[in-house]
């Protein structure tokens, strides 16, 4: 078996370039793919919002035409770098009769340049709205309901992309945007297009590079390791307007025990434009606890924070101690909700539950790695990360961004620091001594428990 796979591999590394310019064939395609993403079969019966809120089915938008599908967020950098190519392809294959929607779907990255989940699906079409105004898109657009009908049902993530038949069914699928698959696809669905655009001749905005998120214990902040989860949160009034929402993540040991730590963030939400005023008391939060619960501190107060106003999050840690993880925990936030037009006392609820929230989500930059301490052989800051070739971090390794490294990205991974010359071999015997459950992929908390290789075996990777 494993001389099958290392054959496999060694077949799939000399022809990684020839496979991404050739879409799979359609009988090819069964079901969910390694990514998650459906692949094949009837599209779901899923609803959706148009971008001005009216409430569809995915079916009806068919419209019996080929229809080109693809997944994007504010907090999704990979869908901001690849979009240049549906918007190119939009150009040449609308004419052919194809349609194109973009879908607005879950942050990836919550925290990232401030934005947090939407709580309403008003929210999300505020979040559309700004996205589509700052990529100048052409390619209309539809947004995924409030509990991610559309995410869930394609298994999609932060790029996905599907052509769709006029019956309904999958003809193509990827889990991200490939320029040269796409258009094999279009053109054995629908022909040849009369004309070629290329994305860089649309002149489309560029986002740039987005800023490392601040991840050390501050006045106002807190420093957190890798491999908490974000856990589920429900505002007791979501129809309503949280100018400030809460983000909660907990690590390993509570929600296995239900004794360990929880973190609090709370952050104002750039798409209403709030702000804290630092000339009203600061926000407090208050956990309303299960009988045989502690926590420390139940009840917590922010510190000022700078000037006048300002958009920073207010952060904390709490200890909680329990004999078994509790089912739910309330948070009563008391603070001042600021716009540029009103600011008033507000009082919001939500209930936390101790259980991975599950939206295909995770916290963007929050301490990936130090390339530098890594190479310097800092092994104290090494322990805490998930490192893969030569201190690569999992979030460079996991290049389709699905949430898990496979033999092919760890190898790719591996001949970028390395070079060409790398033993295959070596690069299987350590994936499957780091693939703890057999799976077949790596998740980040498994690279993270890997043991580091050491010396000779460094020099024999070679």
């Amino acid at each position: 078996m494993k001389h099958l796979l290392l054959a496999c591999l060694m077949l799939a590394s000399s022809l990684s370039s020839a496979s991404a310019a050739t879409p799979s064939p359609r009988g090819s395609q069964s079901g969910v793919g390694p990514n998650g993403v459906l692949r094949s079969g009837q599209i779901p019966d899923l609803d959706a919002y148009t971008a001005t809120g009216e409430a569809i089915k995915l079916r009806e938008l068919l419209d019996g035409k080929y229809t080109v599908l693809t997944s994007g967020c504010l907090t999704c950098p990979q869908f901001h770098d690849t979009y240049p190519e549906i918007e190119a392809a939009f150009a040449d294959y609308s004419t052919e009769g194809v349609q194109f929607y973009y879908f607005y779907k879950s942050l990836r990255h919550p925290e990232l340049q401030g934005y947090v989940e939407a709580q309403n699906i008003q929210e999300r079409l505020l979040q559309l709205a700004e996205l589509k105004e700052k990529l100048a898109t052409q390619v209309p657009w539809i947004a995924d309901t409030i509990d991610d009908s559309l995410r869930i049902g394609l298994g999609a993530n932060s790029q996905s992309v599907y052509l769709i038949s006029p019956q309904g069914e999958i003809f193509y699928a990827n889990a991200r945007i490939v320029r040269n698959e796409l258009r094999a696809a279009l053109n054995k669905a629908v022909g040849k297009p009369s004309q070629t655009t290329l994305a860089h001749d649309l002149d489309l905005p560029t986002l740039g590079r987005n800023p490392r998120l601040l991840n050390e214990d501050t006045e106002l902040g807190v420093k957190r390791p890798e491999g908490l989860t974000i856990v589920a949160i429900a505002p007791a009034k979501p129809e309503e307007t949280y100018y400030v929402k809460l983000r909660a993540e907990a690590d390993d040991a509570l929600l296995k025990t239900g004794t360990g730590k929880l973190f609090l963030g709370f952050y104002p939400d750039p798409i209403h434009d709030a702000h804290w005023n630092n000339l009203t008391p600061p926000m407090q939060y208050t956990l309303t606890l299960p009988e045989g619960v502690k926590a420390s501190p139940a009840q917590a107060k922010a510190k000022q924070g700078p000037g006048d106003s300002d958009t920073l999050p207010r952060q904390f840690w709490v200890d909680i101690e329990a004999d078994s993880p509790p089912e739910a925990i309330t948070l009563t936030l008391d603070y001042y909700g600021c716009t540029p037009d009103m600011c008033m006392a507000l009082t919001h609820e939500y209930t936390i539950r101790l259980e991975d929230q599950n939206r295909g989500a995770r916290t963007y930059s929050m301490n990936r790695g130090n390339r530098g301490n890594a190479r310097a052989g800092n092994s104290q800051e090494r322990g805490n990360q998930a490192v893969g070739p030569r201190g690569m971090n999992f979030s460079q390794m996991d290049s389709d961004q699905d949430g898990f490294v496979s033999i092919e990205e760890m190898v790719t991974a591996t001949k970028k620091q390395r070079g060409e010359d790398v033993e295959l071999s070596r690069i299987q015997r350590r994936f499957e001594r780091i693939d703890s459950d057999g799976n077949g992929k790596l998740s980040e908390k498994e690279l993270e428990a890997a043991p580091r290789p050491n010396a000779a075996q460094r020099g024999g990777n070679r």
